[in-house]
């Protein structure tokens, strides 16, 4: 049940990340913005989170991993409220970073209870997977609920879910993540950092770059380009998300057998062709030309994400494992929010559309099989 509760504080985080994107465009009308405003929606959330993930990961280890989870329960659960009733783009983007500061308490500090919980490295590898299963099915509820919230209720709908989440989640937190006893004086193993950690973490973040990038770019893609309604957009961006979802319990259980390096060859292999992929959209294609790029991106970060967190945990010592499931989200994250700012101001500046897209195939193709030649003198 525990790590059931602990999976619900992954869902919400990765929730706020896709559940978003559909709303843009109702939230470019309402409030009057550009696609510079937009951006800010989705990037001061990612910022927040990312540029807090280390601090508060080590802060957990200081002073217990309880603590960190139930604060950052309240401060998101605030700051949806704070989002939902935004009157201007500007209070808005800064409820976005707020909010990104309850994920940022929250995000280490589950990984870290987890990482408590399964001494043995197999069972830990099963629940990562498990972890991130439910963190990844939260992607394609994201355009599916988003989309059916702005159509029915309006984009304020999608930050205001979130509170009845949280009014669960927080006692039921209150009551069963225990409270780690912390020893003032403890003797710590001595922390060496190697290529068995820098590694994995690199690669994390070169994951997160192309996938939450090309995210972005598809949804502008099918709403903007296409111009289809938010609801439809979010049905549409299933190929991408749902192998997620599926793929997590699964590369967990294939980590803890063999290791994470042939799950994640495998993924960084599928993701260097869905990037690819977008070299083949022009301007008479519809949706069809997206579903390859969203399908080789799905699976890649599929058997990606549970074993590249796993490589990173498990190269640090279990002590340590607030500062290494910081550093690890951080890098996912911090250069996940750069792959978002840098794709979209790539299409902005780029002549057309589709000229945009065939230089971002190219990008996230170079850029996945840059981290393939990073895994195998790094990773086990």
């Amino acid at each position: 049940m525990l790590l059931a509760l602990l999976c619900v504080g992954i869902f919400l985080i990765q929730l706020d990340v896709t559940v978003v994107n559909v709303a843009l465009p109702a939230v470019r009308v309402d409030l009057g913005t550009s696609l510079s405003g937009q951006q800010w929606v989705v990037t001061a959330y990612m910022i927040a989170l990312a540029g807090l993930l280390l601090v508060f990961g080590m802060l957990g280890d200081r002073i217990g991993h309880r603590r960190v989870v139930l604060a950052g329960l309240g401060v998101f659960g605030v700051a949806s409220l704070a989002c939902g009733v935004a009157p201007t783009i500007e209070l808005l983007v800064a409820a976005r970073a707020v909010q990104g500061v309850g994920a940022a308490l929250l995000l280490p500090g589950t990984l870290a209870v987890i990482s408590d919980m399964y001494v043995d490295s197999a069972a830990r590898a099963r629940a990562v997977g498990i972890w991130s299963g439910a963190g990844a099915l939260a992607l394609p509820s994201g355009p599916l609920l988003g989309g059916a919230l702005v159509s029915a209720l309006g984009w304020r709908a999608v930050f205001l879910i979130n509170l009845p989440i949280i009014a669960v989640a927080f006692p039921l937190a209150w009551r069963l993540v225990p409270q780690r006893q912390i020893e003032q004086e403890r003797a710590k193993t001595r922390l060496r950092i190697g290529a068995s950690f820098v590694g994995p973490n690199v690669i994390a973040g070169l994951m997160n770059f192309v996938g939450l990038g090309t995210a972005l770019v598809l949804t502008l893609y099918l709403q903007e380009h296409l111009s289809q309604k938010a609801f439809r957009a979010g049905l549409e961006l299933i190929p991408l998300f749902l192998p997620l979802a599926v793929l997590g319990p699964i590369t967990g259980r294939i980590t803890a057998r063999y290791g994470p390096r042939l799950p994640m060859t495998i993924g960084l292999a599928f993701g260097v062709v869905g990037s690819a992929f977008l070299l083949g959209v022009d301007d008479r294609s519809g949706y069809a030309a997206v579903v390859p790029v969203q399908l080789g991106l799905g699976l890649g970060m599929g058997f990606l994400t549970a074993a590249v967190v796993h490589a990173a945990i498990a190269a640090l010592p279990p002590d340590r494992a607030g500062l290494a499931s910081g550093v690890n989200n951080t890098s996912r994250q911090a250069v996940g929010a750069l792959g978002v700012g840098v794709y979209g101001a790539t299409l902005g500046h780029a002549p057309s559309f589709v000229s945009g897209l065939h230089v971002l195939g190219w990008l996230g193709a170079g850029l996945w099989t840059v981290a393939l030649g990073i895994t195998w003198p790094t990773v086990d």
